[in-house]
């Protein structure tokens, strides 16, 4: 009776998935999503036979990329996906990513080269817009039930103004911080090696972080298989900032550092109204002349490329690819729609 029950409630469901209320198509979504691998033989019909309504057979294979991931997909889904996707690239513009998370930027045109850096394989063409939203699902994908979702895919940039970056999560230095008794210090000292390599092979490397939740953001640049500067925006604000200033830092203050502002620079103001306190805070900087402080993207856009800024004025050759990590070719990709 409760396998009958399930089944009456997906056929149920599916229409749901064209209804002209967005509410609606998003619960019949999380509905599907909910029920889980039961769903999948009867949105796999509904991929196969006429729809029973506009958009059903879109929602059908939304939630087919979430229940069973791309490589769950049959060959025709796979190449309908593949064809938009090439159709998109033809007139791709970029535009300014949401940066959340770290990357790496290394001044190369030689994508075959990058992937061999960092052991990445299965290369899938994708557009900017899908290559952005595998980053923010690596950013935030600790699934205990698929232990390895965020360390199985990487996204890798179309060239921007003669960089390629690597955004995501990579198999040995994601598992290497995990198992390590002191995480921060490993994390650190993973990025350094990683930067220096980089560099011996390409000449320079860089490693940028932003938090798009709190106030870190750290870089650190590497020239010639040699770390020049390592930046952490936590560890300077604990222990202080023992590293040499890099030239791309001039007129800025660093984040860790007095931000200068005069004792009761903000009396008078009501601190919960936000536009009140930044209206006041840029007025008292402007007439004591404090300067910026720095991110790591304004870093980026002086040495490399900030992918917070992308736009026409950007440079571009080939196109980005979604590859697999060690992890992603043992375990395959990670569920999840992700946007073309």
């Amino acid at each position: 009776m409760g396998e009958g029950l399930t089944a009456a409630s997906i056929e149920g469901l599916i229409p749901l998935l064209g209804d002209l209320d967005p509410g609606a198509r998003r619960g019949a979504v999380r509905a599907l999503r909910a029920i889980g691998t039961a769903a999948v033989p009867h949105l796999q019909r509904v991929r196969r036979r006429p729809a029973p309504g506009p958009r059903v057979r879109a929602g059908a294979l939304e939630v087919l990329a979430d229940l069973v991931g791309p490589d769950g997909l049959d060959s025709r889904d796979q190449e309908a996906w593949r064809r938009v996707t090439r159709i998109k690239l033809l007139a791709e513009t970029p535009d300014g990513m949401r940066l959340c998370g770290a990357w790496y930027a290394v001044p190369t045109a030689d994508q075959d080269a990058v992937l061999a850096a960092f052991d990445l394989g299965s290369p899938q063409p994708v557009t900017l817009r899908t290559g952005e939203a595998a980053w923010h699902r690596f950013r935030h994908s600790w699934d205990g039930a698929r232990p390895h979702a965020a360390c199985s895919r990487v996204f890798v940039s179309p060239v921007l103004d003669g960089w390629t970056l690597v955004f995501g999560h990579f198999s040995q230095d994601t598992h290497r911080i995990e198992n390590a008794d002191d995480r921060a210090d490993v994390f650190r000292l993973v990025v350094r090696q990683r930067c220096a390599g980089l560099s011996r092979r390409f000449g320079s490397a860089h490693w940028y972080g932003v938090s798009g939740g709190d106030d870190w953001t750290a870089w650190c640049i590497a020239e010639g298989g040699e770390v020049v500067r390592h930046y952490d925006a936590y560890d300077a604000g604990e222990s202080g900032d023992g590293g040499l200033p890099h030239p791309a830092e001039a007129g800025y203050l660093l984040p860790h550092q007095d931000k200068g502002l005069p004792r009761g620079a903000f009396e008078g103001v009501d601190v919960a109204d936000t536009d009140a306190v930044v209206a006041r805070y840029r007025q008292v900087k402007a007439d004591l002349r404090i300067p910026d402080t720095c991110r790591a993207d304004d870093i980026a856009a002086r040495l490399s490329v900030d992918p917070g800024a992308l736009g026409t004025h950007t440079r571009t050759a080939g196109h980005g690819v979604l590859a697999l990590t060690a992890c992603g070719r043992e375990h395959g990709h990670p569920v999840g729609a992700l946007p073309v």
